[in-house]
């Protein structure tokens, strides 16, 4: 899968909104999450996540939530409520941070 990435931090609310293409399987939205978060949304927070694991979504239907946790490198563990936004997009929000 080749998708490009758009991205923003939404200071107040403590969100990252992703954007991307060829959204084929609830799959894709649980490998593009985890994808996201160890390149993008660890840079944006500030620390290194080693390890991510998504539960996928249970269907790519708009308003649907699915969760990440994620290990960062002094292995603590931070805990992330996503949500599809629309067809190919979701927004990754910060749930529990260490």
């Amino acid at each position: 899968m080749n998708s490009r990435h758009i991205f923003r931090l939404l200071c107040g609310a403590g969100s990252i909104v992703v954007l991307a293409s060829c959204f084929t399987s609830t799959a894709d939205f649980k490998s593009d999450a985890e994808t996201f978060i160890v390149e993008q949304v660890s840079e944006q927070i500030g620390t290194t996540l080693t390890s991510v694991n998504c539960v996928a979504p249970i269907d790519q239907n708009v308003g649907t939530r699915f969760t990440c946790q994620a290990i960062d490198d002094a292995g603590a563990i931070w805990e992330f409520d996503n949500v599809i936004d629309a067809e190919g997009e979701f927004t990754v929000n910060i749930s529990r941070r260490p």
